[in-house]
């Protein structure tokens, strides 16, 4: 009885310090490292988009006049649900949580404005 209490202890402290190293408590979230790990690759890391991302059909992040066409919500759908128009773009509401994909929604803002 007793070893099975202290299994159950052992596994719920290891699972605490675990999920404590994770981003679940993480209260800053790293778009710089988010932009280079799932977006430069195509968008590039200035947001006017690489070579192989413009012949995906990539949008220059730069351009204020496009950015001022599109609103918040529309960047959280495309970064969460891809494009139904562009087979090419990734979605990432699997591989990212909600707030983190309005971070990087807010995240893409910042190039039409530098």
């Amino acid at each position: 009885m007793l070893r099975g209490k202290l299994a159950v202890c052992v596994l719920f402290i290891g699972s605490f310090i675990c999920l404590s190293n994770s981003n679940i408590f993480a209260t800053d979230i790293d778009t710089d490292l988010i932009f280079a790990d799932m977006c430069e690759m195509c968008h590039g890391p200035d947001g006017k988009g690489t070579k192989q991302g413009i012949e995906f059909g990539v949008h220059d992040f730069t351009d204020a006049e496009w950015q001022a066409s599109k609103t918040d919500e529309e960047f959280v759908n495309s970064i969460t649900n891809g494009k139904e128009e562009n087979p090419n773009y990734i979605p990432y509401g699997g591989m990212l949580g909600e707030e983190e994909i309005k971070a990087m929604a807010a995240y893409v803002r910042k190039f039409a404005q530098e």
